[in-house]
This record gives C-alpha cells, sequence and structure tokens, in this order.
C-alpha cells in the first residue's frame, strides 16, 4: 500500500512540474560563474526537476548501501552467536554433573 501511495504522489508532483513547464516557455538568461546562456523556462524547469531527482536517487542509493552493510554485519554476528549457543549446549554443564555424582 505504501509504494502505490508513492507512486500515485510521484505522478502527482511529474504532472504539477509538468504544467508548470508548459505554462513557462519563455527563454530566460541563466548566469553560470563563468557565463551565461538562454533557455526557455521549460527546458529549465524539466532540468532541475531532474536534476532533483538524480540527488535524491542518490542519497536512496547510499542509505541502502549502508543498510544492506549494517545487515550483512549484523547477520555475521548472527552466526557467531548462534555458533557460540550452539558450542555452549553440546557441552556438559557443571552442575548436572555434580547432580549425577550424588545419586
Amino acid at each position: 500500500m505504501k509504494g502505490q501511495v508513492n507512486v500515485v504522489l510521484a505522478l502527482l508532483l511529474a504532472l504539477i512540474v509538468a504544467l508548470l513547464a508548459v505554462a513557462n516557455v519563455d527563454k530566460v538568461t541563466i548566469r553560470y560563474l563563468i557565463g551565461e546562456t538562454r533557455l526557455p523556462l521549460i527546458i529549465v524547469i524539466f532540468g532541475s526537476a531532474v536534476l532533483g531527482a538524480l540527488v535524491v536517487a542518490m542519497l536512496g542509493w547510499v542509505r541502502l548501501f549502508s543498510l544492506q552493510r549494517q545487515l550483512k554485519a549484523a547477520l555475521k554476528e548472527n552466526e557467531a552467536l548462534a555458533a557460540r549457543l550452539a558450542e555452549h549446549e553440546q557441552q556438559p554443564s557443571s552442575a548436572s554433573l555434580s547432580g549425577d555424582e550424588t545419586m
């Protein structure tokens, strides 16, 4: 359900950006540090939206890789603890040995 809500919100945002872009077709001057250029505002709006989406996607990938690394470390630790537990359960405890000797 959450995925469907995200898709609907993304489509709604894309529609808003498209409507803004179509309504603003005038040429604008873009000034860079080393120069300037004139582009239709529609290209500037779409370019900004695409760059914003790429930045968000890259940040999401960084978070995803970080969580995958944490998961891998947690799984290794879980396996090590499970091995220690199995080893501990296989060893006879001193309390059960002392109880057997009194019988």
